[in-house]
């Protein structure tokens, strides 16, 4: 995969999902924000009674508008949703543009699963002489911002236009190969013919979840174009389907309005995205009053934190993040291509006990999936795992030892439990007769992440109990990103360990499994080949049911636990600031924050 890829993914899966808000932690970048027109913030009417008219009667005027004012780091790189969603996929082109175009089906995170948007209801596959087909009857109260209702014509021609100009990036994945033909049956039914059974990622998870473009606003620009050309095309005519429409960007400003064609729920009448040069200058904005929230895909860092939360109308929020954070392992190179070594580590990384004492540290992690994620988790597995690798420590111990010498390690003096009951390091290793070479874990620095050095360091201790010498190489991460990576000349990988994260995108069906852990998987760069996840994996993939992919991606998981290609750490915990005294939330304990809701649009409402 090609360097300038993988600093733009930022280690993170990007799978950007509108209807999902799966919005994808990215590497900062310096983007050059999308120039239409110049804007000002947000002028309310004042509400007062206008009596300017000695004969007329006092006229009230109608309320000041409710405008939610969001801090953001950076702007958007296009106004133009078909190049946001097919070339610029950035996370803060998500938070702007995301909310501003319908789908069939939308996540609902409160239940962890889809909710229909502008299909009236669910509907499953069915099977006849002609094929698999499915018949959407459309709901007839959603339409674009210009009050044009939105159809099944519109939805035919977004498909059409991504087969026909052959639209790549996530346009491929919202209209999957299987997707033979679309046809509006009339304004609000709509069919799709597919060329065999199609799997959940196909239906609903695909196609239910594509983003519709309003056809008579690009009709014209798609006839006898191509895709650069579309790309290219301002998109200030553009109209919204969502709940907001954009209606004007600057470098330092962007605007959307509530769009009345939209049923579900309630949004802000104007919401402001105004930008900053760093979250230091947004944090300071909140604190001035400027802004009532600060959008940053990780979180607020703890130093920023603490130069906020004493102001009594500033409210701080922890929420679970759809993330996980892991040491991965080159298992092309000795000794961690050894099982054994791994699950020793396993066996004696405090999880438990990091998480809890180390600052900004989320949940110990015994799965991929969060168990913030309800809908997904499987509690009965992973703490099968927990149970696998927590218990009395010298059991552990002893299972670790036992390993190892199967695998021909040797010590002169063996790790021990000394007389308080902690490890003692054992002395002159071998491993088949021959001593060790030194080991690197690289890791980004804390400014990136302040747990992180932390964790890296107990595992470097950990691994010196044993007898290796084990060095932190704390850098920044981009480094540690092509390190870990970028192959060499020779077409190897030359790290041993690492400590990076991933966020995990689409939480109502999590599709990460084939990018990181199939053998040629896009991100799998620790070389893991495994035929029972594999086979597990090919099951997920052609399940039909959501039961049938629940039970094989913890088939999948196991696999995982018992192999370890990563040792899972962590989940991240969003921690999250607002003015309290301008507005408020009711969202509870949910699943990325407001990061993960268009920065809580939905809920957010003034305070009293």
């Amino acid at each position: 995969m090609q360097d300038k890829t993988l600093r733009t993914i930022g280690a993170s899966v990007v799978l950007i999902g509108v209807a999902i808000a799966a919005v994808a932690q990215v590497a900062a970048q310096e983007a050059k924000p999308a120039e239409i027109v110049a804007v000002e913030p947000t002028t309310a009417p004042s509400g007062k009674a206008d009596t300017t008219h000695p004969d007329s009667e006092p006229i009230t005027t109608q309320p000041e508008p409710f405008v939610y004012r969001v801090g953001v780091l950076s702007g958007v790189t296009t106004d133009n949703f078909w190049a946001f969603y097919g070339e610029q996929p950035s996370t803060w082109n998500s938070y702007i543009l995301g909310p501003t175009k319908p789908a069939l089906f939308t996540f609902d995170a409160s239940v962890g699963s889809l909710r229909p948007e502008l299909a009236a209801a669910e509907i499953k596959p069915v099977f006849n002489k002609e094929g698999w087909r499915v018949r959407v009857e459309l709901n007839r109260g959603l339409e674009w911002s210009d009050g044009k209702p939105i159809t099944a014509h519109d939805m035919v021609f977004t498909f059409e236009t991504v087969r026909e100009l052959g639209l790549g990036g996530s346009w491929v994945e919202a209209f999957p190969a299987t997707i033979e033909s679309m046809h509006a049956d009339a304004d609000h039914s709509l069919r799709i013919e597919f060329t065999e059974r199609p799997q959940l990622s196909v239906w609903p998870h695909g196609v239910g979840l594509a983003p519709i473009m309003a056809r008579h606003v690009w009709e014209d620009v798609v006839a006898d174009g191509d895709a650069a050309g579309l790309y290219a095309h301002p998109g200030h005519e553009d109209v919204g389907g969502g709940p907001l429409a954009l209606v004007a960007v600057s470098e330092s400003l962007a605007i959307s309005n509530a769009n009345p064609g939209y049923p579900f729920g309630s949004t802000p009448d104007v919401v402001e995205y105004h930008v900053y040069a760093d979250e230091a200058a947004a944090v300071a904005a909140l604190g001035g009053g400027e802004i009532d929230s600060v959008l940053t895909p990780k979180g607020l860092t703890l130093e920023h934190l603490e130069t906020i939360e004493s102001d009594p109308g500033v409210e701080v929020v922890e929420n679970p993040g759809n993330g996980i954070r892991y040491l991965g392992f080159n298992l092309n190179r000795d000794p961690m291509s050894e099982q054994a070594f791994r699950t020793a580590l396993a066996l004696l990384v405090e999880r438990e006990h990091l998480a809890e004492s180390i600052p900004q540290a989320g949940e110990a992690a015994w799965a991929l999936i969060p168990e913030a994620n309800s809908r997904w988790f499987d509690p009965e597995v992973a703490s099968e795992t927990e149970s696998r690798y927590s218990g009395e420590l010298s059991a552990r111990l002893e299972t670790a030892l036992e390993g190892l010498v199967a695998a021909g390690y040797g010590w002169s003096s063996p790790p021990s439990i000394g007389e308080a009951g902690e490890l003692v390091a054992g002395e002159g290793l071998t491993i088949d007769g021959r001593a060790p070479q030194p080991l690197t874990i690289l890791t980004p620095g804390d400014t990136y992440d302040p747990a992180r050095p932390d964790y890296v360091q107990e595992i470097a201790d950990t691994l010196a109990i044993l007898g290796f010498d084990a060095r932190p190489v704390e850098t920044d991460f981009d480094t540690v990103v092509d390190l870990a990576f970028t192959p060499g000349e020779d077409g190897a990988l030359h790290y041993d360990m690492y400590l990076l994260g991933w966020t995990l995108g689409n939480p109502a069906l999590p599709g990460y499994y084939r990018a990181l852990f199939a053998s040629g998987g896009a991100m799998n760069n620790t070389g893991y080949s495994s035929e029972s996840f594999a086979k597990a994996l090919e099951s997920y993939e052609d399940a039909f049911t959501t039961d049938a992919a629940y039970e094989a991606l913890w088939e999948m998981e196991r696999a995982l636990s018992v192999d370890l290609p990563y040792l899972l750490l962590y989940t991240n915990q969003i921690t999250e600031v607002y003015r309290s005294d301008r507005v408020s939330f009711d969202i509870g304990e949910s699943l990325g924050g407001l990061q993960a809701r268009f920065g809580g649009i939905w809920d957010v409402r003034p305070t009293d």
